[in-house]
């Protein structure tokens, strides 16, 4: 297992102090205050938030990839998520959100990346029923996303989701969308909060998918009803139970730390060495 950290937390701090928000600006200079403190403090893994895609194009992605390129820490991505919804019953956006991915997928290959996680989306929240065309919609999407990939030596991670989303939940939902599917080119990346707040059980969730998990969020949380993101050790969840069945399965991916600010970070990692 390597330990790393996600640019999450400096990019929510870069876009909520500038005044004049200059939102590509504020994502190249999170990720460089990121690289810096994971250079100065030995972390092994960034994980990177490109929120959206479309500002790295042009000038500003040859910028980025000039920065990485100045830092030898393993790097992965996390694709867009905000406005993202592959699951949705209307088609226009669901394959809007295919092309945001396909799109960040060049951006992975340019930067020598090969692991991205990616969100389903948000299935409907009133009408029940139309949970299960979200779900084949997921599917639909998924499909084509691999099919326009056509990289069997990238890895692609489906995240799992916090209950407020309505799909990609528990290890039984997880499960139908899985089979479902029936892809191996789809990998998942286990989100400790998200499966939290489905009351999921992690050593299920482990037992049945530790062959497809391939990337780990470690994520804390004080309530079922909200994903806030505390430092870790703050809130309820046990991650040192959690580490134990991570290793008993012979993890060997990243485990990455995933807040809402960069203010704790130092208090996180010196939480989650204890058990690692």
């Amino acid at each position: 297992m390597q330990l790393g950290i996600s640019t999450l937390g400096h990019l929510i701090d870069f876009t909520t102090s500038n005044k004049a928000i200059d939102l590509p600006r504020s994502l190249f200079q999170a990720t460089e205050s990121c690289l810096n403190y994971i250079e100065e403090n030995g972390i092994e893994v960034i994980e990177l938030v490109i929120e959206p895609q479309s500002f790295l194009r042009g000038e500003h992605k040859q910028n980025f990839i000039d920065l990485l390129s100045s830092y030898s820490v393993k790097k992965q991505i996390h694709g867009p998520y905000i406005d993202i919804n592959l699951c949705s019953h209307n088609p226009t956006i669901s394959q809007a959100s295919i092309d945001a991915y396909t799109e960040t997928y060049t951006l992975c290959k340019d930067l020598r990346i090969n692991l991205m996680t990616i969100h389903p989306g948000i299935a409907n929240s009133m009408i029940k029923s139309l949970r299960v065309y979200n779900k084949l919609q997921l599917i639909s999407a998924l499909n084509i996303l691999i099919d326009s990939i056509n990289d069997k030596e990238f890895i692609l991670c489906l995240e799992n989701m916090p209950k407020d989303t309505n799909i990609m939940l528990n290890d039984i939902n997880i499960s139908d969308i899985i089979s479902s599917l029936n892809r191996e080119e789809l990998f998942l990346t286990y989100d400790t909060s998200h499966f939290y707040t489905n009351s999921g059980d992690v050593n299920i969730l482990w037992e049945k998918f530790h062959e497809k998990i391939k990337n780990v969020h470690l994520v804390d949380n004080y309530t079922k009803e909200a994903d806030p993101h505390p430092p870790l050790g703050t809130g309820k969840i046990d991650f040192e139970w959690i580490i134990e069945i991570i290793n008993s399965f012979n993890y060997k991916g990243s485990l990455i730390i995933e807040l809402s600010s960069a203010k704790g970070l130092t208090q996180s990692v010196e939480y989650i060495k204890r058990y690692i």
